[in-house]
């Protein structure tokens, strides 16, 4: 999706424009319907349509008004309208506008502060992300037109300069959404960690141990729950040092399971697929420190990621089994599927 911030509305294909609650035309919306002859007030009178949030109106051709057509987007109560109520707004029309065959949506934000400004764009970023990379069969009408919106600003530069950072924790929580989306037999520890190691590229400092490395660490309450697997279990270890040297860094902990089956405490099959998604915890860690470096944050981190698979094989844990943790403390596993206390008490 490109993002771009500009001066004016120019000729557009479609015009998003902001209407607060009780069909109050935001910023430039009346100089809009002036201009259609009332056309924009006319269509909402017409409707159910009274600017709440997540709602919106389509208005096709209105003479005029250079666009296409004209999507009157609803953006809650006029003295709300904060981060989270401009970003609920242009996220709204994108997903209203998306399938619509056009190419650019134009948003008109140019009442809004640049950093609102911002915010609009950093909303359509995570708005419009889709997981499409295994579909082999989709129809035209399904994949979204829409590539580029345009952001109308009060002040280009000072809203660019606002979307840097913004853009920065979007690449973070799409890079994030691909973990958690990837299924199991692509994202398995080894690959999990070979994506984290990419995070280098951005500054970060990343070591990953593998199961030699761990078992000389004494891991055991870890190793234990991998043992089952062909897969080979990994340790990540994220540095972001952007702050005073010296200076003790926060610790974040990510629970890395790629797929837990339960191990030979089986889980039932209903719902077994979605087990994929048990490493979660590390991948919002991961993208917590892309975020932290995409963004050149002035902070000491560090992120550990314990990554695993739970499987039931010949070689995997029983209930009963005791394994050692890296602290030294014993535990008896009554459950093999309570893995991720295991795993976590390692990390």
């Amino acid at each position: 999706m490109k993002i771009e911030f500009v001066a004016s509305t120019g000729a557009a294909e479609i015009l998003a424009v902001l209407v607060n609650e009780g069909r109050a035309l935001a910023g430039a919306g009346a100089a809009l319907d002036q201009a259609s002859s009332g056309a924009l007030t006319k269509a909402m009178k017409n409707s159910r349509f009274n600017g709440a949030s997540n709602s919106s109106l389509n208005v096709a051709a209105p003479a005029g008004i250079d666009a296409n057509a004209v999507l009157l987007v609803g953006a809650g109560a006029a003295d709300k309208q904060d981060d989270l109520a401009v970003e609920t707004a242009a996220a709204a029309a994108y997903q209203a506008t998306k399938l619509s065959g056009a190419e650019v949506l134009t948003i008109e934000a140019s009442h809004l502060s640049p950093e609102l400004a911002a915010r609009a764009g950093f909303a359509v970023r995570l708005a419009a992300y889709r997981f499409a990379k295994y579909l082999t069969k989709q129809k035209a009408e399904k994949i979204p037109s829409v590539t580029t919106v345009r952001v109308v600003a009060s002040d280009v530069k000072a809203a660019e300069a606002a979307f840097g950072p913004l853009s920065a924790v979007a690449d973070a929580v799409l890079f994030s959404r691909d973990l958690v989306s990837e299924p199991a037999n692509i994202l398995y520890p080894a690959e999990f960690a070979r994506r984290v190691k990419e995070l280098e590229a951005l500054g970060a400092k990343v070591e990953i141990l593998g199961e030699a490395e761990m078992e000389k660490l004494g891991m055991g309450s870890l190793l234990g729950v991998g043992q089952g697997s062909v897969r080979e279990s990994q340790l990540a270890v994220i540095q972001w040092n952007g702050g005073k040297d010296g200076e003790a860094p926060i610790a974040f902990v990510g629970k890395g399971v790629c797929f837990d089956t339960g191990g030979i405490s089986l889980k039932p099959a209903d719902g077994m697929e979605e087990m994929k998604w048990d490493m979660g915890g590390a991948a919002a860690v991961a993208g917590l420190m892309h975020a932290l470096a995409g963004r050149k944050a002035k902070v000491n981190v560090v992120g550990v990621l314990g990554l695993v698979e739970n499987m039931p094989d010949g070689n995997a844990q029983r209930p009963g089994d005791v394994v050692t943790s890296m602290s030294g403390q014993t535990i008896e596993v009554l459950n093999t599927d309570a893995e991720g206390r295991l795993v976590l008490c390692d990390v």
